[in-house]
């Protein structure tokens, strides 16, 4: 009779193809970089939905876009 498979008989798959965070060293701005994406994303929805004149929360959401960008940028280099 066969016994079952449990995690621990499972062998361990690695990720060659990623790096630790502590091996890159653009960690930390991109990080940066999505946080202020976010919040500039935010910010420009809730200005666009709110004011009369929508085209500074769309300047604000393409701004956001663009540090997106930069952010996306940096990781496809490393």
């Amino acid at each position: 009779m066969e016994e079952p498979i449990t995690n621990q008989d499972q062998p361990t798959r690695s990720r060659r193809h990623r790096r630790p965070a502590s091996e890159d060293p653009f960690f930390a701005l991109r990080n940066i970089l999505n946080i202020i994406f976010m919040v500039l994303a935010v910010i420009g929805v809730i200005i666009y939905l709110v004011a009369e004149d929508n085209t500074i929360g769309v300047y604000i959401i393409i701004g956001a876009i663009v540090l997106k960008m930069v952010e996306c940028c940096l990781r496809m280099l490393h």
